[in-house]
């Protein structure tokens, strides 16, 4: 039987503060993704999956909104660091970090990989390529100065980033129409996750090379076949018709329901917070 009992007491204006907050947000079923502007003028999403829950991420910077050392992010502290060392050595040679340094910075990809998720769900793909290019940013830096132990902690996870790093470049053309700079955006994510699956196979991590093979190239595989699709049909629309074909707004074409994506999330963000 789970121990229930109060382990220590809380302020009671912490209380009331969570339950004004809950009043004005006002949960609403049908808008349980939000997007708010606070004074400063920085954007805060809001996940509100339920009448008694409420997440919020930071839209830039931080996805928790904090300015570790005075920059943007602890990523952002890092490659200064790297920066100022290679000016006083004259190249990186030599160049590493603490165990604790790199934990910090891997818990702040996994937290941008959760945003990244968020907005992958509203459909926002230029923060999808940003936080993608970030977090490779990060594994790739892993790889060059850190021992394998430690780079294998999130080196392991490349495949999937460069799928959702490609599919965002991609989506980010199909909207203005570009189908063959989508199809392009694909291929060259093909030619890199089969590039680090042959990592993979010769490094000795032959389980995140069958899961990548498997799930994220055959993913990019599938997502090109919808492009050409997408393509053949509008090249014979235009066949059939001289009139000017605007595509729909927000098209969903890949991805879950809604509501399946607000589950995952909401697991995701529980996550987090109990980590």
């Amino acid at each position: 039987m789970a121990n229930n009992q109060i382990e220590e007491e809380i302020e009671p204006r912490i209380i009331e503060t969570l339950d004004d907050a809950l009043e004005e947000l006002s949960f609403d079923t049908n808008q349980q993704v939000r997007v708010l502007r606070t004074h400063d003028d920085r954007e805060v999403i809001i996940i509100q999956p339920n009448a008694f829950t409420i997440s919020r991420i930071y839209a830039t910077g931080r996805p928790d909104g904090r300015r570790p050392q005075g920059f943007e992010s602890y990523h952002s502290h890092l490659y200064e660091k790297l920066d100022t060392y290679e000016r006083q050595n004259g190249s990186d040679e030599g160049f590493n970090m603490e165990t604790e340094e790199w934990q910090t910075l891997f818990d702040e990809c996994y937290d941008r990989y959760i945003r990244y998720l968020l907005f992958a769900g509203i459909k926002r793909w230029a923060e999808v390529k940003h936080d993608t290019d970030q977090n490779l940013g990060v594994a790739d830096m892993a790889y060059k100065y850190a021992s394998p132990e430690i780079t294998w902690q999130i080196y392991q996870y490349k495949g999937y980033i460069l799928m959702m790093n490609s599919i965002a470049r991609a989506e980010l053309a199909l909207q203005i129409n570009e189908h063959e700079t989508a199809r392009k955006e694909i291929d060259k994510g093909i030619q890199k996750i089969g590039k680090f699956c042959a990592e993979c196979l010769r490094e000795g991590y032959h389980e995140a090379e069958n899961i990548t093979r498997e799930r994220y190239l055959q993913n990019l595989i599938e997502f090109r076949t919808d492009i050409n699709s997408i393509t053949n049909q509008s090249e014979l629309e235009d066949n059939e018709t001289s009139e000017v074909i605007i595509p729909e707004e927000n098209e969903t074409r890949y991805g879950a329901e809604d509501d399946e994506f607000l589950d995952e999330l909401e697991i995701l963000l529980q996550e987090m917070n109990s980590s």
